[in-house]
């Protein structure tokens, strides 16, 4: 319940401007890959930018006007910290898990349109050689 609450303020409370994301996302950032244990995960930045159902800052969500952008790994490390005001900054791991599969899980069961992978070997693919 609490994930789908965090995934249904994520997608409503933040303004939703008109950006034209596609074209301000750097050639280099247009998919990215994140290794980890069970296998990569690749992310499709520019599709899910040009999709527009929400604003860069619904994932981008401590970004501030004016400023560039910052990747995920800037605030969400590998271990959860303390902020100063008492809350937890959750490690990378468990904020993608939180915004990528809440988001994709709200858009299927609440909004019944097609999303995103839920399942984990489904991003996460082992490499073999």
């Amino acid at each position: 319940m609490r994930v789908l609450i965090v995934v249904i303020v994520g997608l409503f409370a933040l303004p939703l401007w008109a950006v034209a994301a596609v074209d301000t996302i750097p050639e280099e950032h247009a998919v990215e890959q994140y290794p980890s244990k069970m296998g990569v995960v690749t992310f499709n930045h520019a599709l899910h930018a040009a999709l527009r159902t929400n604003s860069c800052e619904t994932c981008h969500h401590a970004h501030q006007p004016g400023e560039p952008f910052q990747v995920c790994s800037d605030c969400h490390r590998h271990q959860m910290r303390q902020m100063e005001d008492g809350g937890e900054v959750p490690k990378t791991s468990k904020a993608f898990h939180l915004r990528c599969r809440g988001c994709h899980e709200y858009t299927v069961q609440e909004l019944h349109k097609p999303a995103g992978p839920t399942k984990c070997k489904l991003c996460h693919i082992k490499v073999t050689d």
